[in-house]
C-alpha cells in the first residue's frame, strides 16, 4: 500500500422512487428481477472484513500465482531482463499481485474521510499483516508491510499517533522482521527455521538473490 474501499470510496447509482419505498426487498432480489435497476449508494467498508479474513482471502489468490512458477523462471532471474515477460511471466504475476496489494493499502487508508477513520484502517491493516505472517504468506506481508512504510502513510504522523501501543509494538515487530538490513538476513534466517512448514515466500529482486546464493538452490522455494 490520508484481498474494496473503506468508509470513504462509494459507487453511486439512482434508484426509481418504487424501488426507494420497497425498503424489505433485498437489493439482491431487485438485481435478479430486472438487470437493468440500480441502487441507493452502496459502500464497501474495510473495516466489516475481519483481517483474519482478509488475511485468508489474500493468500487464497497469491497461492495459485506462486505455485505457477517454474524453478528456471527463479534460476534464471529472468524477471530482471526486458524479456521478462516471457522468460518469467509467473515472476511477473506474481510481483503485480506485491503492488496491487500494497497500493491498496496506500488507496484505502488516504481516501478514509476522517483522522479516526484512518487512524482505524491503519490499525486494521497492522493486523492484517499480523495474521498473513501468522499463515506465512511472507509475500503478502512484505506488500502491506511495505505500504504502510511508503511516504505518503508514513508522513501521517497524526494517523499514527492514535495508533494503540499493541499495535505500534506489532508494526515494529514486523518491520524488524522484514528489514533490508543485511540482505534481510532475519527474513532469510525465518524462512530456514521454517524446515517443511508450507510457506508463500516474498521475491523481492534483492533479497531473492540473496536467498538463491545462500541456500545455493531456487527449488527450496518452490517446495516451502
Amino acid at each position: 500500500m490520508d484481498l474494496t474501499n473503506g468508509q470513504s470510496s462509494m459507487i453511486y447509482f439512482t434508484a426509481t422512487p418504487s424501488e426507494r419505498s420497497s425498503s424489505s426487498e433485498s437489493l439482491s432480489e431487485k438485481a435478479s428481477n430486472d438487470p437493468k435497476k440500480s441502487f441507493d449508494a452502496v459502500v464497501f467498508d474495510v473495516l466489516k472484513v475481519t483481517p483474519e479474513e482478509f488475511a485468508s482471502q489474500i493468500t487464497l489468490m497469491d497461492a495459485p500465482v506462486f505455485k505457477a512458477i517454474q524453478p528456471e523462471e527463479l534460476s534464471s532471474c529472468g524477471w530482471n531482463k526486458k524479456e521478462k515477460h516471457s522468460s518469467s511471466p509467473n515472476v511477473v504475476a506474481f510481483t503485480r499481485r506485491f503492488n496491487h496489494v500494497s497500493f491498496w493499502v496506500v488507496r484505502e487508508i488516504l481516501t478514509a474521510q476522517t483522522l479516526k477513520i484512518r487512524a482505524e484502517v491503519l490499525s486494521h491493516y497492522v493486523k492484517t499483516a499480523k495474521k498473513l505472517y501468522e499463515l506465512n504468506n511472507l509475500h503478502a506481508l512484505m506488500a502491506v508491510v511495505s505500504g504502510l512504510q511508503s511516504a505518503p502513510i508514513f508522513r501521517l504522523t497524526k494517523t499514527w499517533a492514535l495508533l494503540s501501543r499493541k499495535d505500534k509494538t506489532t508494526f515494529e515487530k514486523l518491520e524488524y522482521l522484514v528489514s533490508k538490513e543485511d540482505n534481510y538476513k532475519r527474513l532469510r534466517d525465518y524462512v530456514n527455521s521454517l524446515k517443511m512448514t508450507p510457506c508463500i515466500p516474498y521475491l523481492g529482486k534483492d533479497y531473492s538473490f540473496e536467498f538463491f546464493r545462500s541456500s545455493g538452490s531456487s527449488n527450496y522455494l518452490l517446495d516451502a
